[in-house]
Formats: C-alpha cells, sequence, structure tokens
C-alpha cells in the first residue's frame, strides 16, 4: 500500500490556501500551508512531501527562490514543483526548476489533471520525476 500523497500549498492568498487545501483534502490528499517559501523550506524539514504547489509572488520568499533553493538541495530536489501564477508576462523558465506552471485562474480539473501526472511518481520509493515544463490557462 502506497502513501497518502502529501502536498505543500505555499500561498500567501487565505482564501485560495484554504479554498485548495479543501478540495485536495476532499480528493484524499495530506495537505500543509505556509504562506511564504521560507516557511515552506522549513516544513520541507519537518515532513514527508510528495509535491510543492507553490505561488509564484509572494512575500518573503518567492517562488522561484523556494524552487531554486529546493533543487540545490539533495533532500528535496527531486520533489516536483508546480508553480501557480496570475502573471501574465514569461515565469522563469529555467530548464528542471518546475515541472508545470498553472496560470490563474485554473479549473479544478487543470489542477488535477497535473497532479495526476506528477504525485503518483513522487510516492513510488525511488521514482525519478524528470522534469517536463507544460502550462495550463484559463483566460
Amino acid at each position: 500500500m502506497s502513501p497518502t500523497p502529501s502536498i505543500l500549498i505555499v500561498e500567501d492568498e487565505y482564501g485560495l490556501a484554504e479554498l485548495l487545501r479543501d478540495v485536495l483534502t476532499e480528493l484524499g490528499y495530506q495537505v500543509t500551508l505556509a504562506t511564504n517559501g521560507r516557511l515552506a523550506l522549513e516544513m520541507l524539514r519537518d515532513r514527508q512531501i510528495h509535491l510543492v504547489l507553490t505561488d509564484a509572488m509572494m512575500p518573503v520568499m518567492d517562488g522561484p527562490e523556494l524552487a531554486r533553493a529546493m533543487r540545490t538541495d539533495e533532500r528535496h530536489r527531486s520533489i516536483p514543483i508546480i508553480m501557480m501564477t496570475s502573471l501574465r508576462t514569461a515565469v522563469p523558465s529555467t530548464p528542471g526548476l518546475y515541472e508545470a506552471v498553472l496560470r490563474k485562474p485554473f479549473t479544478p480539473e487543470a489542477l488535477l489533471t497535473v497532479l495526476d501526472r506528477f504525485v503518483s511518481r513522487s510516492v513510488d520509493d525511488g521514482a525519478d520525476t524528470g522534469s517536463a515544463e507544460s502550462e495550463s490557462s484559463e483566460q
């Protein structure tokens, strides 16, 4: 039996973070919330996380800074990172930094499609999550 997938949501907009938590908890995920990248790094030390769903723009430490910190840390380097952004300009695109980018606003279906793509691989022991840039956008 594989463990319950655990997702860390890093989002400074409380209402959106709560909504995402409620939806994902209802679908059977274990969900942890952080309001910025620095808190997320602290939580990553204390918990087994299978995927990070992070906003791009936040105070203290933003999403790209969090992703770079995770990719340079051996303990967190293989955890898939999904970037959420409302920016209409390009998100910094460094190969291997994010597995996918979700453009806000996105539908629950778009979120679940991306999660299904990456969570199962990260839950499996020793799985290589790889990296494939993709975007989902709802206009």
